[in-house]
């Protein structure tokens, strides 16, 4: 928690596993945004893949492992980018 937090907000499509949009990150404390679109673009990119791969087949689809799997995939980023550690907290909303 010294390092901030790392929220990300996705919405699902509950019958296909796709995200409906961009997901929206909101970040406390960690990064400066807007210094940082860069380091963004490229979470967005990891969160869209690894729910679509993750979700792929499953119904009906397992949100509690899927935000497990998001936040070791973006954490792990996270710090191989920035040195640090933030709470990565995943909200899924199927719709």
């Amino acid at each position: 928690s010294q390092d901030g937090m790392f929220v990300i907000i996705a919405t699902v499509n509950s019958e296909t596993g796709k995200l409906k949009k961009s997901p929206d990150i909101i970040s406390r404390g960690f990064v400066y945004l807007r210094e940082n679109q860069e380091l963004l673009r490229q979470a967005r990119i990891i969160i869209k893949k690894t729910i679509e791969d993750n979700t792929e087949g499953q119904r009906p689809i397992n949100f509690d492992h899927i935000k497990d799997i998001v936040t070791d995939n973006i954490g792990r980023f996270l710090f191989q980018k920035t040195a640090k550690k933030p709470i990565v907290i995943p909200v899924l909303l199927g719709i």
